[in-house]
């Protein structure tokens, strides 16, 4: 015999000279040997008796339970991913306790219950008609004032009398600067200097400046939707306004004039006040209290913060069910204000009267650029509309309910991180000194109390929960942990090496 460096040889026997060549041990084997050696040390419980056992009885039946652990620990596996699949959002209280000061006070309007006063309207009457106007255009001009009183979105029918005049002449009037003219000014309501802010007075016509609304025009403190008070933002770097302070006195007080020489002789409409309490950035707020004349009214605001959590991102905002300021509802376009449920039903609104009469109404909605006003030739349009305008649908309701009025639809879900104000209103008899001719209407607007509550919305599953169970569940059925997978790794990768390895040595020989 004679050996060769890394062979071993022999001569051949009945096949001429030659030496005779001994097969090496088949790959196969060194693989299984080196599976062998690795799962002797493996951290997967079981794997070692599956290795070492003496019969093939025990082996076999160590090998069913590790493939059964493994198999449920996957099933179980499948159900967390089906969890975190279905992106189930929950809503929890973050803080009961958060200070009022990390939002801005509410913005503040108050909207007299008629749209016209009554002194102005001579003088309107000369602004507004062409000159020496016949009876007949006067009594138009007069009865359209009547009409303009208490006309509103939720209120158009009463424009159908309109229809029986002849409106021609007026065709080319502007309604926004009409109604803006005639409405009520800062200086004709309240009372001089009778304007209070955090214990602090202030002149009353800086606090409040006339801005659009679905009720007209109103005078509103802390908004941020007029070009006014976008200006008084540039100036002052503390507006809109915040406080710190909760309870009677604290807030925003102020006192109104009851003028009964503003309203028409005969009129059904007595004097009051609207009080509207919405968000700084929103255009209007449906929900509204009364201000009777020779009462003083206590509001009390208990605003709460509903927030969601940008794990939530990844989710279409038709599943979240809200949109964050940095998405865009395609619903809501052609509008500089930012996105709310409020303002996206306001702008959803008039896009359909665009639709309807082909005329926008900016004295009460959101502008729409570049589409003509509409005149009051097109009150016959939107008084035979009105069922639309005042009625908004939701969808699939017309399956459920069977509801003679067309309605509207608007798509408008939430926003992601929205402030929800809840309030409660005091009335009390207005006591005034003796003697006093006085007729007032006094107001305070404050918070309720000084913390409020953050409700944050979430996923119920997210990635890290799954792999923190997953782990939980790995090392339930298996004993296994990262290290185990990062083991398994190795294996098939020293594997993988050593069959590529065989193959190269054999095609090279």
């Amino acid at each position: 015999m004679f050996f060769y460096t890394r062979e071993l040889v022999a001569p051949r026997l009945g096949r001429g000279q030659g030496l005779q060549r001994f097969k090496k041990r088949p790959p196969t084997n060194k693989c299984l040997e080196r599976l062998r050696q690795s799962l002797i040390h493996s951290t997967i419980h079981g794997m070692l008796h599956v290795i070492e056992e003496r019969h093939l009885w025990q082996r076999s039946l160590w090998l069913a339970i590790v493939l059964a652990a493994t198999i449920g620990g996957l099933s179980m596996y499948s159900v967390l991913r089906a969890r975190l699949d279905e992106q189930v959002l929950v809503s929890l209280i973050e803080t009961t306790q958060l200070p009022v000061y990390h939002i801005e006070f509410p913005a503040v309007a108050v909207c007299p219950w008629s749209h016209v006063n009554w002194e102005r309207a001579e003088s309107a009457m000369k602004r507004f008609l062409p000159r020496n106007p016949d009876q007949e255009l006067r009594d138009s001009f007069h009865e359209l004032l009547t009409v303009l009183e208490l006309t509103s979105f939720e209120n158009f029918r009463s424009a159908s009398v309109l229809s029986k005049r002849n409106l021609t002449v007026l065709g080319s009037m502007s309604m926004m600067k009409l109604i803006n003219y005639l409405a009520y000014r800062c200086d004709e309501l309240f009372v001089k200097d009778s304007c209070e802010f955090d214990e602090t007075p202030y002149d009353c016509c800086k606090l409040f400046v006339p801005e659009q609304t679905e009720k007209g025009q109103c005078l509103v403190f802390n908004s941020l939707i007029s070009e006014h008070s976008q200006k008084i933002q540039l100036t002052n770097k503390f507006y809109p306004y915040r406080l710190s302070t909760a309870g009677e006195e604290s807030g925003l007080k102020f006192t109104l004039n009851v003028s009964y020489a503003f309203v028409r002789e005969g009129s059904r409409i007595p004097f009051g006040m609207n009080l509207m309490i919405k968000q700084p950035r929103q255009w209007s707020n449906k929900m509204m209290y009364h201000l009777y004349p020779h009462t003083e009214n206590f509001v009390a605001v208990h605003p709460s913060v509903v927030e969601t959590s940008t794990n939530t991102l990844f989710m279409s905002p038709i599943k979240r069910r809200c949109y964050f300021d940095s998405e865009k509802n395609p619903m809501y376009r052609n509008s500089s204000l930012p996105y709310n449920r409020e303002n996206c039903l306001a702008v959803c609104l008039h896009h359909v009267v665009l639709n309807t009469c082909n005329c926008t109404s900016p004295v009460f909605l959101p502008p729409i650029g570049g589409v003509r006003e509409c005149a009051v030739t097109d009150g016959q349009c939107l008084a035979a509309n009105s069922d639309i305008f005042s009625y908004s649908k939701t969808r699939d309701q017309d399956k459920y309910i069977n509801d003679s009025r067309r309605g509207h639809f608007c798509d408008c879900p939430d926003n992601c991180n929205s402030r929800q104000y809840q309030m409660t209103l005091n009335v009390r008899k207005l006591n005034y000194p003796k003697n006093s001719t006085d007729s007032l209407i006094r107001a305070q607007v404050y918070y309720g109390q000084r913390v409020m509550t953050k409700i944050i919305t979430k996923l119920k599953y997210t990635d890290l929960d799954l792999l923190a169970n997953f782990g939980g569940i790995i090392s339930l059925y298996m004993g296994a942990s990262a290290l185990s997978f990062v083991e398994l790794g190795v294996l098939l990768t020293k594997i993988l090496w050593t069959r590529l390895k065989s193959r190269y040595e054999k095609c090279k020989s």
